[in-house]
C-alpha cells in the first residue's frame, strides 16, 4: 500500500496550473478521476514548441 498522497499531489499540480480535479466512485467499485487543465494561449502566432519539429 501507499501513503495516500497521489490524489493530493495531482490536485496540487492541477490547481497550480489553473485546473481542477474531480473524483467519483464507480457504480461497481473503483474511482473515476477527471483532471481538467486550461488550454494554453498561443502568443504572437508561435506554438511554444521547441526542438526539431516545433521550430
Amino acid at each position: 500500500p501507499g501513503a495516500g498522497l497521489g490524489l493530493s499531489i495531482v490536485r496540487s499540480i492541477a490547481e497550480a496550473h489553473g485546473g481542477t480535479v474531480t473524483a467519483e466512485p464507480g457504480p461497481e467499485g473503483g474511482l473515476a478521476v477527471t483532471v481538467t487543465l486550461p488550454v494554453a494561449q498561443v502568443l504572437s502566432g508561435r506554438s511554444g514548441r521547441t526542438g526539431p519539429r516545433g521550430g
